[in-house]
């Protein structure tokens, strides 16, 4: 009988400490193995959260959810999210809470970012929330998207290549085997030139090589020429050359003052200049008129003086007065 009784409480004690360590395994694992602190956070889509999930900073877990209420905001439902944290933790106040899981397997959670505020939020305070960006959703507006592109853009592109290629195999019909047989022709005539053109490039190589040589020759004599004296004439020449240039320069600047003088004497006598233009272009014009009879009489006189001087060249006694030689009369006779 006493036998019964000690196995009896072997077993009972041995289920209740099972008991107490399944508890303090539970309570350990759900963050609440001491007194808490309540926050909440809203959000508008709350999938996979419920009571338990666990709450994160920063990836350690320091609490979990206790409760999540549908709240009417103007009409709109939104989801706020009561949970606890562990007594005394710091939570900054601009810190974010994001539902999210930290693996593509893992049970989803609320996780907090941590602030850099100096400001820590007190036990009952509303955080900072962010919402959830859920993979399917994303991955399906995505899908649509590229099918919305798909309609719009590459069917039509695919189109125009297709008629493209159309085209460019009529092309090919019609004068690929023409264009094929003068490639032909050019890679032959090319092999033929082949030859020639190598011999062409060997000499311009050796016309490079002899040019080479002439420049270091030139600049080996040039360096022999430049010696003390011949350099200081070289510099005294430069010397002169840059007084000339800049004598040129202050030429240059008293033109243009001259221009500028010019233009404003035109500019202030404009209407002088236009009457003498005018004056100027009546008188070509007149000139212009009587120009052939001017020719006529210049012509005329020519051929008078010519004539003159043939008969002084051969009786100078005209100029006397005197009569024409005997020979000469008998000559007009």
């Amino acid at each position: 009988m006493r036998s019964n009784k000690i196995n009896y409480l072997v077993v009972g004690s041995f289920v209740l400490i099972i008991l107490i360590g399944l508890f303090v395994a539970v309570a350990w694992l759900t963050g609440r193995t001491g007194p808490t602190e309540s926050y909440h956070a809203v959000y508008r889509n709350v999938t996979g959260v419920k009571f338990g999930s666990q709450v994160m900073y920063e990836g350690y877990p320091i609490g979990q959810v206790t409760a999540v209420t549908p709240v009417d905001q103007g009409g709109r439902m939104e989801f706020r999210i009561d949970f606890d944290v562990k007594e005394g933790w710091r939570l900054p106040d601009d810190s974010r809470a994001e539902i999210g899981a930290s693996s593509l397997l893992s049970a989803i959670s609320l996780n907090i970012s941590a602030g850099s505020s100096l400001t820590a939020l007190k036990p009952g305070d509303r955080i900072l929330s962010r919402e959830a960006a859920n993979l399917f959703d994303v991955v399906a507006t995505v899908a649509s998207e590229i099918a919305e592109m798909a309609e719009t853009n590459l069917k039509p592109l695919l189109e125009q290549l297709t008629r493209g290629g159309g085209v460019l195999t009529e092309i090919l019909e019609d004068d690929g085997r023409v264009i094929i047989d003068r490639v032909r022709e050019l890679v032959e005539d090319l092999a033929l030139r082949a030859p020639e053109i190598t011999d062409d490039f060997e000499i311009f190589a050796n016309d490079l090589e002899r040019l080479g040589s002439n420049l270091n020759r030139s600049a080996d004599e040039l360096n022999e020429f430049l010696t003390p004296e011949n350099r200081n004439k070289v510099e005294g020449v430069l010397d002169h050359l840059d007084r000339a240039a800049t004598s040129l320069d202050l030429l240059m600047i008293e033109a243009n003052a001259m221009i500028g003088t010019t233009n404003d004497l035109l500019e202030t006598n404009q209407e002088d200049v236009t009457t003498a233009t005018n004056d100027l272009r009546y008188t070509a014009a007149s000139i212009s008129r009587y120009v052939e009879s001017i020719n006529h009489s210049l012509d005329g006189a020519a051929r008078n003086m010519y004539e003159f001087s043939r008969q002084i060249r051969q009786n100078p006694g005209v100029l006397l007065g005197g009569s024409a030689p005997a020979d000469n009369a008998e000559e007009g006779e």
